[in-house]
């Protein structure tokens, strides 16, 4: 995986307070969706292909556990059409999955804050950016956050 295009971390959640997403596998295809709100459209419209997002969350209602990578494989003007409105999670973009936690052994998913030690501001359904003044206090650059990052996921 080319860590060099880690560029987002983004908060998922599934309402049963379960794993979301635990079905995808490394190399698979899926949709990851946005809940529809204020802005929420035109920031997954934007978001670059070829971008690599960690995803983050909390099933457990206790602590966020970091549980996937997935890339952004298509132009938001790509996966536009495919959308419908009429649910309230009925936009996302096209991912592929580069690596997955496993789900079957607690121990060895990373915890959020432990792993990137800060608050990096998970509260809504937007991808953030890994260049977030948050992390970069912690980080200083965002070379020495995905270097740290590659030696977590990488093990």
């Amino acid at each position: 995986m080319d860590f060099s295009r880690l560029e987002y971390i983004k908060n998922i959640s599934n309402d049963d307070k379960k794993w979301a997403y635990d079905y995808y596998k490394v190399g698979g295809y899926y949709h990851l969706n946005f809940k529809q709100g204020t802005g929420v459209e035109n920031h997954a419209l934007h978001l670059p292909k070829g971008a690599l997002i960690i995803l983050s969350q909390n099933p457990f209602a206790q602590e966020r556990y970091l549980t996937h990578i997935v890339e952004l494989v298509n132009e938001g003007s790509e996966d536009k059409p495919q959308w419908d409105k009429s649910d309230t999670w009925s936009i996302f973009r096209w991912v592929k999955v580069h690596w997955v936690a496993d789900f079957n052994n607690l121990n060895n998913i990373p915890f959020d804050r432990k792993t990137l030690q800060a608050d990096w501001g998970w509260f809504d359904t937007k991808a953030k950016l890994l260049t977030s003044p948050n992390l970069m206090s912690r980080w200083g650059n965002i070379e020495n956050l995905r270097t740290h990052l590659q030696a977590v996921f990488e093990k």
